[in-house]
């Protein structure tokens, strides 16, 4: 039988590597028998895993892939180095729900028997940006404007998947009277579409009744991109159709560790836990907004100093993301609210 004894040693002995950082190390091969084909590699991957209770994943993500050597080998120790610029993200990240890993692995292929691998684990650490690079991102102002809009057509869309699936389950209730088996099927079939037609409808609703009072909103944001203990300013600006009262104006920053694992499947999982969550109450010059006025209120979010940076290990649109998020707010009094959404990316 092949043995071959397989191990990786860095040129770190913490094994700590910043984003952008060159890994350098060596594969160090022992062979006690002579082996005729063979190949050696070194891999760099990262490694989510996931530490909910219902949700058992882990995602692997390869960044990058060296081949050291390829031919024969003779009873010997055999030294490969090789170099790896560590990439921009994910960082190791010790979660609540997940965490994120380092590693590089080595495997040798033979003809002789099973491949033999050797696994070191490494710690990546976020690139310190230098001040150029986060006044580059502050820079970068984003802006969202909404404005209201015709929902004849969702209305027409709602009521009709609404009325479809009422046909569909009245004739294939098990009251009717039907042949065949396939009944049972088209009725739930239709209890599917009244639900899906519901949920459109008193969504459709709910922006036209939003739309009935606001005419139109501007969010301005200072920019998407900020590094702990940064601000991020923005105004949010928006013109009334008709006079109303207003409760107030929020802004909310949250962080939230996302675990996304759903499908259509029975194994569909999701998770969320918060990490943190910061609202902030806006100054207001009017509480009864009159009509085709712009009204402007301005702010700032402030990125907390102890704030992880954002991440995402995603795998076919499943896997794993630490979001950063500010939620807008305009709190109409005896109405339903506007709300909108923005996403930031915290990073060092």
């Amino acid at each position: 039988m092949t043995e071959i004894a397989l191990s990786i040693v860095l040129d770190k002995h913490d094994k700590t590597y910043e984003c952008g950082e060159t890994i350098a190390g060596q594969v160090r091969v022992v062979v006690t028998e002579d082996i005729q084909i063979a190949s050696l590699m070194v891999v760099l991957f990262c490694r989510g895993i996931s530490k909910a209770e219902n949700i058992h994943k882990t995602i692997e993500e390869k960044k990058e892939e060296i081949n050291l050597f390829k031919g024969s080998w003779m009873q010997e120790e055999y030294i490969y180095p090789f170099e790896i610029v560590a990439p921009h993200g994910p960082r190791t990240y010790k979660g609540h729900i997940f965490d994120v890993t380092w590693h590089l692995g080595t495997k040798v292929r033979s003809s002789q028997g099973e491949d033999v691998t050797a696994e070191a684990e490494i710690m990546l650490l976020s690139e310190k940006r230098k001040p150029q690079d986060a006044e580059t991102s502050r820079s970068q102002e984003s802006v969202h404007i909404h404005s209201a809009r015709s929902l004849k057509g969702c209305f027409g869309f709602s009521i009709g998947f609404f009325l479809l699936g009422v046909f569909i389950a009245w004739r294939n209730s098990p009251f009717a009277e039907r042949e065949g088996d396939e009944g049972g099927v088209l009725f739930f079939g239709g209890i599917i579409l009244i639900l899906l037609g519901s949920v459109a409808l008193f969504l459709t609703i709910y922006t036209a009744l939003v739309n009935r009072r606001i005419k139109e909103v501007e969010v301005r944001l200072g920019s998407r991109h900020a590094g702990p203990g940064e601000k991020i300013p923005f105004s949010v600006t928006f013109e009334a159709n008709i006079s109303f009262i207003i409760d107030n104006i929020s802004a909310t920053l949250r962080c939230n560790e996302v675990l996304d694992f759903f499908s259509s499947s029975s194994n569909k999982k999701y998770l969320k836990h918060r990490l943190y969550e910061n609202r902030q109450e806006l100054p207001l010059s009017v509480k009864r907004v009159p009509t085709k006025v712009p009204i402007q209120v301005e702010g700032e979010i402030l990125i907390p100093e102890d704030a992880p940076c954002s991440m995402e290990l995603m795998e076919s649109g499943k896997g794993m993301l630490l979001k950063w998020e500010i939620e807008f707010v305009i709190e109409m009094k005896k109405w339903p609210d506007w709300i909108h959404f923005e996403d930031i990316t915290v990073s060092q």
